[in-house]
């Protein structure tokens, strides 16, 4: 692991990774998201910013979870589908 310093709406911090570039990229999507929150709601402070980013970050993790059962699913049908032409030849 290595030692990897980022900046979040104006505050540093000092974490542990596997892939630096990775966590700054990602510390990078935050800051960008608190600033864009931060546009609109101006009277919301630094956590409940980071409460709301919480929340999309969620909803949007939700959201690829059901997409992907549904991915799995339709792959799932067309290897069947796939077998069963196979299996004709």
């Amino acid at each position: 692991m290595q030692s990897v310093e980022v900046d979040i709406f104006g505050r540093k911090y000092r974490l542990r990774s596997d892939n630096p570039e990775l966590t700054l990229s990602i510390a990078s999507e935050i800051n960008e998201q608190i600033e864009d929150l931060r546009a609109k709601y101006e009277n919301l402070d630094f956590t409940k910013l980071l409460l709301l980013i919480s929340l999309q970050q969620q909803e949007l993790i939700h959201s690829l979870k059901h997409k992907n059962g549904e991915l799995s699913t339709d792959l799932e049908r067309l290897n069947q589908m796939i077998s069963r032409i196979v299996g004709d030849i």
